[in-house]
């Protein structure tokens, strides 16, 4: 349970709360990347084109995000979240509606590039600034609030998408994507997210933390760096091989997904508890907690043993479960240890190691399955990462007592 300083911050600023959840749930983060998959065939089917080619739209759009991050994490730190945020939102509308009108294949990776160019503004860079501004006792169940905005477009975006294409066509499901950017998220951020100076909490007015040059020198910013590019690459290559891996083991198709579909559920959960959690005991430690157990669940998928649909599930979800926490540790950690005076460029670069990570995971994990005919050797590569990387995160001490960022040039 929070205290009653907690309990006050939630009561005062759960409007921005609201706002920042579906900002994140019509961000670019989410968005875009669980509604791919409902456009694969109409698209395939329509143009010709490879599965292979459609989905490195995706790729496109990851390049687009490392190269534009940083500028927007700077751009937060001095136009403040709200600002970046909205002209984002606009930008990533008008992203999708390119996407919507494309004919050929490089006009397809030119709209999605486009996409992250204007759009990335809408990422949790924006929105866990805007949100940690705000809090202090309730900083992390915050931010788990809000972050939980986009596994909840996991559930709910593809089967009200794929209605939409099946009903429309493909063009008709983008459109409706920067429908709901434009005139659902738009609107309720313009409404309700507000800088954090306008808070009631001493936290919000008095902006702390290490310079720039003094967090990116830090050895805690590159161990961050380290543990969370290898947890993200370790987690982005077994969720997508779940339903692979257990139609290899003889479960149905629809078996496999159900299981899929655990994970999903996992990851809002994880992204909750571990916030509750974090306004409640050291980071480092929440992280451990989160991030070791799917050790266990590689092991237990790598060695082929695992049958039991009871062991799959709570495998499944040991993995959702970190994949939900990962995002609200990273947010919660850079606050704590580096303050809120350069959150936005200092998170933007994790997020950035992070997407590396991400992206990097299914390809090896797939080069690997084709090299091995086993996907055996990426779990237990991944069960190695899982036990150990965590635990470096030990070693970054307690929490500093920050400075305004003027007095620590």
């Amino acid at each position: 349970m929070l205290d009653l300083a907690g309990r006050r911050e939630l009561k005062v600023g759960w409007r921005i709360i609201l706002a920042g959840l579906i900002g994140a749930m019509f961000g670019i983060s989410a968005l875009p990347f669980y509604t791919l998959g409902v456009f694969i065939r109409p698209l395939s089917e329509g143009f010709g084109w490879s599965r292979a080619a459609i989905q490195l739209g995706f790729t496109v759009q990851m390049v687009g995000m490392l190269a534009v991050a940083w500028a927007y994490g700077l751009l937060t730190d001095r136009w403040g979240a709200r600002r970046v945020a909205l002209l984002s939102q606009v930008g990533l509308g008008l992203g999708l509606l390119a996407v919507s009108l494309v004919q050929s294949l490089p006009q397809w990776y030119a709209a999605w590039f486009l996409v992250a160019l204007l759009g990335a503004g809408t990422s949790p860079i924006s929105w866990t600034r805007g949100v940690a501004g705000w809090f202090d006792a309730a900083r992390g169940t915050a931010l788990g609030l809000t972050l939980a905005g986009t596994g909840l477009t996991a559930v709910l975006a593809p089967p009200l998408v794929t209605s939409v294409v099946a009903g429309y066509g493909w063009r008709a499901g983008y459109l409706a994507l920067a429908a709901g950017v434009l005139l659902v998220a738009l609107p309720v951020v313009a409404l309700l997210f507000r800088e954090p100076a306008r808070a009631p909490s001493p936290v919000a007015l008095a902006p702390a933390g290490l310079g720039r040059r003094e967090a990116f020198a830090s050895r805690r910013f590159w161990l961050m760096v380290l543990v969370f590019f290898l947890v993200t690459f370790a987690v982005s290559g077994i969720i997508p091989t779940i339903v692979p891996l257990l139609m290899d083991r003889g479960f149905a198709a629809a078996e496999a997904a159900l299981f899929a579909s655990l994970a999903g559920a996992a990851v809002i959960l994880g992204r909750v508890i571990a916030g509750i959690l974090l306004d409640r005991f050291w980071a480092p430690a929440v992280a451990a907690a989160f991030l070791v157990l799917p050790a266990l669940s590689c092991l237990a998928l790598g060695t082929g043993e695992a049958t039991d649909p009871a062991l799959i599930a709570v495998s499944v979800v040991l993995v959702g479960l970190a994949a939900g926490a990962e995002f609200d540790i990273v947010a919660y950690m850079v606050s704590r240890y580096f303050g809120m005076a350069h959150y936005g460029l200092i998170y933007s670069q994790l997020m950035m190691a992070m997407l590396v990570g991400g992206g990097l995971g299914p390809p090896v994990f797939g080069r690997a399955y084709d090299a091995a005919g086993s996907y055996a050797p990426m779990l237990l590569s991944s069960a190695a990462i899982f036990a150990l990387a965590p635990l470096l995160l030990l070693a970054l001490g307690r929490y500093p007592s920050q400075a305004p960022a003027s007095a620590r040039a």
